[in-house]
């Protein structure tokens, strides 16, 4: 079962972020902390974690607003809640339809945009980074797959490890994580100091929590006769 999931990271001190204030203050009133699992892909599902300098929100409708301009139009509002932050990182990672992406705003400006879809190349806006200058510069060989196919591998110059083109992206967007953000999807639930999901609650179950409510309370209530 491969990685599935698109987020952004913020870096903020997060000492006084409250998670379930966050889900509801971006996307809804509405949202609640579920013990279960929900899918964030899902527009009403939300996965929130927090490091001591980082917030990341998991949610693929949110991360897409990180992917439709070069520019922070779309996002001025989510940027202004956090007031604006110096770093904000959002990274789309599904392995099952081959879409591995990455868009890094230094101080309010998109400096470097990625985005490769079922393994074709998308969006690809502003300076490389190092990390993407290594892969780029690295020495490439041709494989024979046979049948008259062949595929470029590349050679990371600092460890000798090798990549094929069409792993690249996702390659360079791991490396990228490790760097800017100590850590990858697949482990990011290690880092984090405090997480949870967070799901939309519709008018129905709001009122069957709402009289469960009630429900605890009156059987918390001592009895007449009870005077201990």
């Amino acid at each position: 079962m491969g990685t599935s999931n698109g987020g952004i990271a913020i870096k903020i001190d997060t000492t006084k972020i409250d998670l379930l204030k966050v889900a509801k203050d971006i996307f809804g009133n509405e949202f609640e902390k579920t013990e279960n699992y929900c899918d964030s892909r899902n527009s009403d599902c939300a996965y929130i974690g927090k490091t001591k300098e980082l917030l990341i929100i998991v949610n693929s409708n949110l991360t897409n607003k990180f992917f439709e301009k070069q520019t922070t139009e779309s996002i001025q509002n989510i940027l202004a809640y956090f007031s604006n932050p110096n770093f904000v990182f959002a990274f789309e990672e599904y392995d099952s339809g081959g879409t591995y992406s990455y868009s890094l705003i230094y101080n309010g400006l998109v400096k470097r945009q990625f985005r490769s879809i079922t393994y074709e190349t998308q969006i690809d806006f502003g300076e490389l980074e190092p990390i993407e200058l290594k892969w780029k510069n690295a020495e490439v060989t041709k494989e024979d797959l046979g049948g008259g196919e062949f595929q470029l591998i590349y050679k990371d110059p600092t460890n000798d490890e090798l990549c094929s083109e069409q792993g690249l992206p996702q390659m360079i967007l791991q490396e990228l994580m490790k760097e800017k953000l100590g850590f990858i999807s697949w482990d990011m639930h290690k880092f984090l100091i405090e997480q949870g999901h967070f799901k939309k609650i519709s008018a129905t179950d709001l009122e069957q929590v709402k009289v469960s409510d009630v429900s605890t309370r009156e059987s918390d209530k001592k009895p007449w006769w009870k005077l201990w």
